[in-house]
């Protein structure tokens, strides 16, 4: 008995320990520098709103919004007439599948038609979402018969991000002809 209950005791001395290692690596790789500067350091309420007489709150200047730059409208704008193609595209492809009057061939035609054009969109859809976690910057990925294209925004790429980009399409799609435009 007196065994087992020293294993258990080494045990647990053992689990605290490297959970108290994990906390201070991890604590250690996560504070803050001393030397900040300015600017990554939040600003006061005081340089935000000036005097006290001065307030103006709600003022869109005050209000962070990374969406509010010509960059994000284009973004938004882009994937609103992407996805009123596509709609367009599904309408059209069902209404051939659906019409009596279709033949045979023309059916089953639209049917894979449309379950490429599913399979696009949901591509589209992963790859602009693995783009944006791994470089931070909005994206807008278009994918054609045997090409995709990546439009990015945001800060300038460097070689390493595009390359990601590139790898990215080219393991999702399959596609060797990849391009990668960086949005001004």
């Amino acid at each position: 008995m007196k065994k087992l209950l020293k294993k258990r005791q080494l045990i647990l001395v053992t689990l605290v320990l490297a959970l108290g290692a994990a906390v201070f690596v991890n604590w250690y790789y996560s504070k803050p520098s001393v030397a900040a500067d300015a600017k990554t350091q939040p600003a006061t309420t005081k340089q935000l709103f000036g005097t006290q007489g001065e307030e103006h709150l709600g003022d869109s200047q005050y209000v962070h919004n990374p969406y509010s730059s010509a960059s994000g409208e284009y973004f938004a704008g882009a994937k609103l007439k992407r996805s009123a193609a596509h709609d367009e595209a599904k309408d059209t492809l069902n209404a051939v599948i659906i019409n009596s009057k279709a033949d045979s061939k023309a059916v089953a035609t639209a049917s894979k038609a449309l379950q490429v054009l599913a399979g696009n969109i949901k591509l589209e859809g992963d790859c602009e979402s693995l783009i944006t976690a791994k470089i931070g910057s909005e994206c807008l990925v278009i994918i054609g018969e045997k090409s995709a294209q990546a439009v990015v925004g945001g800060e300038p790429l460097d070689g390493a991000s595009a390359l990601q980009i590139k790898e990215i399409l080219m393991d999702k799609t399959g596609f060797e002809n990849v391009t990668i435009v960086e949005l001004d």
